[in-house]
């Protein structure tokens, strides 16, 4: 399966975003206009690679422990300056500089972040963002505890309590966003509405379109309850257990379903945002269709071949368990 529903900004790095400030308060600095302090970390790697292309890490030995979070910029970008409330389209790499590997990579995972310079970013990546220019590629030398806004590290990342740690950041350009909805709740829509679901042997296999008009970016989250359960609420918090499919308006065919193969299970923090919102309230044995806005599901970039840049989705979910 593709597992099209995660964040559009991957789940893990998008943690990252919303480490406090304050959870390097004292520790950080810049030092992108002193660039022999700046640079004494990086001694330990060679970054090489075109900037939005390509990335290749050459490690001579093992990061030292940096004194604070030093910053410097590897390539001066020719484009306009960041501006605050800019959505930044950037490459994020992060390497172990105690173990020499690389611990998270957008150039292997083939897509970029889109990042809104929003004032919430984490103290390490602010730190990234500022002063810079569109086409920089920036690094910063930091700890587990700047970056993650944790002592213990990252399992997930392969990056223990104690490790050096070294965060590249390729500033491609400023980002198209899609509309924002008129708000950020579940409405209950009539089934005049949306599309009617066509089944096979009970089970979802597609969407049928007929008289459904296509709906505004800025509509809210829709939702349908077509079967109401009886277990347990789910909550925003939850880890949820569901079967699903997914299609764009007017498809020949699902761009996704679980319904043929397993259940997926996932904390709804890590899965687009409408997700979260059309769930969240539901009981477990529901089954609900939902439309998404492109805004709280992969917005103006889209994702892959079958959803295009600024596409509202349709998801028939059956929420099996939550926990």
């Amino acid at each position: 399966m593709l597992r099209r529903l995660h964040r559009p900004a991957a789940a893990l790095v998008t943690a990252l975003l919303l480490v406090p400030a304050l959870a390097a308060c004292g520790s950080s600095s810049s030092d992108k206009d002193s660039p022999s302090s700046a640079t004494a970390g990086l001694d330990a790697v060679s970054i090489k690679g075109e900037v939005g292309k390509n990335l290749t890490a050459t490690w001579h030995t093992k990061v030292s422990k940096p004194t604070s979070t030093k910053v410097t910029t590897l390539v001066k970008g020719t484009g306009p300056k960041i501006a605050s409330g800019d959505t930044v389209s950037a490459y994020l790499w992060i390497g172990n500089g105690s173990t020499k590997k690389e611990a998270y990579s957008d150039y292997a995972n083939g897509t970029p972040e889109s990042i809104p310079n929003n004032g919430q970013l984490g103290a390490v990546l602010g730190k990234l963002f500022e002063g810079a220019t569109y086409g920089s590629r920036v690094a910063a030398v930091t700890t587990p505890t700047d970056l993650l806004g944790t002592a213990s590290g990252s399992s997930q990342l392969g990056i223990g309590a104690n490790d050096n740690l070294v965060v590249v950041a390729d500033l491609v350009k400023k980002a198209a966003v899609s509309p924002t909805p008129s708000d950020d709740k579940a409405h209950d829509a009539p089934a005049s509405e949306l599309p009617k679901v066509v089944e096979t042997k009970g089970e979802p296999t597609a969407l049928d379109w007929s008289g459904i008009a296509k709906p505004s970016l800025k509509t809210p989250v829709q939702r349908l309850v077509l079967k109401k359960g009886t277990g347990a609420t789910v909550k925003a918090s939850d880890t949820v257990t569901v079967n699903y499919l997914g299609e764009t308006y007017k498809a020949k065919s699902p761009f996704e379903s679980s319904f043929t193969s397993t259940p997926f299970t996932q904390p709804l923090s890590g899965l687009i945002p409408g997700w979260k919102i059309g769930l969240t309230g539901m009981k477990v044995g529901s089954r609900v269709l939902l439309q998404i806005p492109p805004a709280y599901a992969y917005g103006a970039q889209g994702s892959g071949a079958k959803i295009p840049p600024n596409a509202t989705l349709w998801f028939v979910i059956d929420v099996v368990k939550a926990k």
